[in-house]
């Protein structure tokens, strides 16, 4: 699975990358990948899997799926 980590978000990455490549073995809820990778869920603002937003709480993500988070801020 991939996850872009959009505006401030790639913070969290542990080389300061836009992408995070994640490993998943099943349908896992979105916000216990997030939490294992330390970025907090009060930052995320919108998440969109496969082109359609959805909602961060009932998220549920596989290894086939694309992930993007973006914070609530993104300056310009």
């Amino acid at each position: 699975m991939k996850i872009y980590l959009g505006g401030h978000l790639n913070f969290y990455h542990p080389h300061k990358e836009k992408w995070l490549d994640i490993g998943v073995v099943q349908a896992t809820p979105l916000t216990a990948i997030l939490d294992e990778n330390e970025i907090p869920l009060g930052e995320v603002h919108l998440v969109v899997i496969n082109g359609s937003a959805v909602v961060i709480d009932t998220a549920v993500v596989s290894d086939q799926d694309e992930v993007k988070i973006y914070s609530a801020v993104d300056g310009g």
